[in-house]
Formats: C-alpha cells, sequence, structure tokens
C-alpha cells in the first residue's frame, strides 16, 4: 500500500467499483477525496469519512495530494486529472493490484454473475476460513462493499470492461461465462476469449464454468482446471435442482460424490451457477468443501439481483440485468420460481452502443415476457449515437411476435407499467441505468393499494 499511501483522490468515487477502492485505501490508512458528476446516496455514504465534491473540478484536488485514481469512464482530458500532471495517476484496477499485493487475491471474472459469485465465495471464506478480505462492485445488505480483512485470502470482483484486468496477477481465478459485451475494446469474440485465457494462465489455481462454451475454451491447455456446473461431468454440480419462489434447492456433488444438500437465497438455473463458483472460490483458496456448503444457505444477496421489493398480490422484482443473456436469465428464473403467473417487463437499455450491437437480441428475449414497456436509453458516460434508441428494442420486441411499448421517460412508462397490470402479476424492471427509482417507486405504490 505504500504507492497508494498518503493523500489518495478519486476521480468518479461514486461508482461502484471506485467507492469500493475508496473504502480499502481509507482502511489502509490513506486520507481519501474524490469526485464524481453527479450527487447520489453513494456519496452519501462516503461523505463521513472522505472529503467528496459533486462536479469535476481542479480546485477538488486538494494540496499535497500523493496519487490520483480514475475509474475507467474518465477520459485523458478530465479536468482534475489535467490539474495534477506531476501526481501519479492510477487507473483502478492497476490500484486494486497494487493494494492486494502480498495477498492471495482471488479474482471473480466473466460477462455475468460476478457481483453475485463474489458476494457468496466472500460470505464463504468468512465463514468457513474465518479471515479474508473483498473488493464487490455491487452493494450488499449487511456486507460492505470492501474491507481489508485479515489473513491472506482476499476476494475480488474483476471486470473485463476496459481490458486493464489482465495487469493483475491473481492466485486464483474463476471464470464464470464469457459473452459478447465490451467488444468495443476487444474487437472480436475471439480476442475477448484469447484475453481471458492468457489471464487464467497468469493464476496458479483456476476454475471455470463447464456450461460456458467459451469459458470451457479458454480453459482448454490449462493444468487441470476446476470445473463447476449444471453438467454432469463437472467437478463440481448439481443435482435434483428444484425452485421455490425467490429460492434455489439442490444436491451438491464434488468429483462423482455427494457433499450435502443446500438451498440458495436466490431463483433460477443462473443463480444456482453462481453458487457453484461461489463454492469454486473457497476450493481455490483451501477451505474444505462439506463446511462450504454448509455455509451457503446464510449468503447475502447483493442488491438488484432479481430484488423481491414488494409482495402484495402483485410481485415488484429490481434486476440489474443489461444484456440480453442477463434478462433471460432473470424471466427464466422468474418462470420456474412462480410458475403460471403473468410477467409485465420494463427494461431501460443501458448504452448506446449496446443498445446498438444487441438490439435485436433484447427483442427476441423480452418477446418472453407477456408485456414490456421500453423506455429510452441510459447513456452511461456515452455520447448519443445518431438514430440509436430504446425504440429499436421495443421494434424488437414486436417483430419476435411480443407486446412491447414505448415510452421516453420513466414517468411515463411506470405510469403505462400501471395501466398494464393485473392483480397477481410479476412486475419486473431490468436495467443497470436508473430505472431502480420506477422499481421502488411502483412498490411503494402497489404496497399501499394505489
Amino acid at each position: 500500500m505504500k504507492e497508494l499511501g498518503g493523500r489518495v483522490h478519486l476521480v468518479g468515487i461514486g461508482g461502484d467499483g471506485m467507492a469500493a477502492l475508496a473504502r480499502l485505501l481509507w482502511e489502509g490508512g490513506a486520507t481519501v477525496s474524490g469526485s464524481d458528476v453527479r450527487d447520489s446516496a453513494r456519496l452519501a455514504a462516503l461523505r463521513p469519512w472522505a472529503e467528496v465534491y459533486v462536479g469535476h473540478d481542479p480546485e477538488h484536488v486538494p494540496d499535497r495530494t500523493s496519487a490520483i485514481v480514475f475509474s475507467s469512464a474518465v477520459g485523458k482530458n478530465n479536468l482534475e486529472l489535467q490539474a495534477a500532471p506531476d501526481v501519479p495517476a492510477w487507473p483502478r484496477l492497476d490500484a486494486l493490484g497494487t493494494v492486494t499485493r502480498g495477498r492471495d487475491l482471488l479474482a471473480v471474472v466473466g460477462t455475468h454473475g460476478k457481483t453475485t459469485t463474489a458476494t457468496w465465495a466472500t460470505w464463504l471464506v468468512r465463514k468457513v476460513m474465518e479471515e479474508g478480505g473483498h473488493y464487490i462492485g455491487g452493494e450488499v445488505p449487511g456486507l460492505a462493499s470492501a474491507a481489508w480483512g485479515q489473513g491472506r485470502p482476499f476476494v475480488a470482483e474483476v471486470d473485463e470492461s476496459d481490458g486493464r484486468f489482465v495487469r493483475l496477477r491473481p492466485h486464483g481465478v474463476v471464470l464464470t461465462s464469457i459473452d459478447n459485451d465490451h467488444l468495443g475494446t476487444y474487437g472480436t469474440m475471439g480476442n475477448l476469449v484469447r484475453t481471458f485465457k492468457g489471464f487464467l494462465r497468469a493464476a496458479e489455481k483456476v476454475a471455470v464454468c463447464r456450461d460456458d462454451p467459451r469459458a470451457a475454451q479458454a480453459g482448454l491447455g490449462l493444468p487441470r482446471p476446476l470445473t463447476f456446473g449444471l453438467h454432469r461431468e463437472a467437478d463440481l454440480s448439481a443435482r435434483g435442482i428444484q425452485y421455490r419462489q425467490g429460492r434455489s434447492c439442490f444436491e451438491v456433488t464434488f468429483l462423482g460424490k455427494k457433499v450435502g444438500d443446500v438451498e440458495v437465497p436466490a431463483p433460477g438455473p443462473h443463480n444456482v451457477r453462481n453458487a457453484l463458483a461461489a463454492l469454486a472460490a473457497g476450493l481455490l483458496l483451501g477451505a474444505p468443501c462439506r463446511e462450504l456448503v454448509r455455509a451457503l444457505p446464510t449468503a447475502p444477496r447483493p442488491r438488484r439481483r432479481l430484488e423481491v421489493l414488494e409482495e402484495n398480490g402483485y410481485l415488484v422484482v429490481d434486476d440489474y440485468a443489461h444484456h440480453p443473456t442477463e434478462v433471460a436469465a432473470g424471466l427464466t428464473a422468474l418462470r420456474l420460481g412462480w410458475p403460471n403467473r403473468r410477467i409485465v417487463a420494463v427494461f431501460q437499455p443501458h448504452r448506446y452502443t449496446r443498445t446498438r450491437d444487441l438490439a435485436g437480441a433484447f427483442g427476441r428475449v423480452l418477446a418472453q415476457a407477456d408485456r414490456t414497456v421500453v423506455t429510452e436509453i441510459y447513456p452511461a458516460f456515452e455520447s448519443p449515437l445518431p438514430g440509436v434508441s430504446g425504440r429499436w428494442v421495443a421494434e424488437a420486441i414486436r417483430g419476435a411476435g411480443g407486446h412491447a411499448l414505448f415510452r421516453d421517460d420513466l414517468r411515463s412508462a411506470l405510469e403505462a407499467a400501471g395501466e398494464l397490470l393485473e392483480p397477481g402479476d410479476i412486475l419486473v424492471c431490468f436495467g443497470a441505468g436508473d430505472i431502480w427509482k420506477l422499481a421502488r417507486e411502483m412498490a411503494r405504490g402497489l404496497c399501499n393499494g394505489s
């Protein structure tokens, strides 16, 4: 931590990963400051121990700043970066690699399932090994987004969006999946698979999902990686799966032998895989399989991962899904957990580039809902692309035989969804932007009978 001690300023501190990193730096003894483009509940949570500013301004960089950390959403022309050209500037993942040097870093990587897997792996390691630190890019009830912890184990959710994750040197890697996302960074799917394969080769121990063809491909040629998944040939597998509303029950087998029965607090096949991935993480760090299985049912569930907000004649669900595969997994989980109920989906596309590239795939998936309302695109840090709109997704849904409406904003989308709802329906809100506001407002309204 010596390189990132003293006074550290984080540009983009309000992002999930940046806020978690800020906490690690603070726990490690650094004085922390930072800025973000807009105020948020996350900034409010940082203020008791960090000097936080809204907006980017050269005046926000404190005197005697010893290092600056910036998120992948921050460009090189950022005013705060330019204001301190002589201060060492660190990309977020480079900073994470530095502060975790000397620990047994277990990196959870992949296109889908990282946050849930990292959350459950963190819980298991702490419960079974009674030590360990963690870094999670999401909110988890009862669990800080990051903690320095004790001992050598350190579980980290590591994203691939900007390609910098390859600079980490992990002790172990759990690869959940490889899907067609962030191809603006990698160019082709082949490059993405090769990048993950190179990352796996740099680790001492590796676990890959046997069910995901590209993840399995990335693991080829490695010295006997641990495999997990629903495939019967996976080293760590699940048998006899049953879905009971918001829970999944199954028998865990390891190397062909039953280890125990488990019930996890999340629905759907994708969450069974996430649970197996978390068990694999614990195994890579040296924890006994049977004890990991015993601890799994008490693990908390991250917010906005098929989070049930209300059940009062209607089921209101909020989900972070922003890729067709994730939306499909969410719809499948709801159908299995709550069969014979109509699903009204509200979808907020995330980023112009993703909508441009995947509108057709989103349409085919969302056509599986009984009714869908699509809002305009949440841009994140992207500039608009001419002609690209959430209308594309609504048209693709109708083209796939589904029922869809398009509404420009969240308010009108909320009103449209309310008109579609019938008693007993499931209302699910999908998206990585600010659609959570709509989900919570709808939950409050239905709870009050309005």
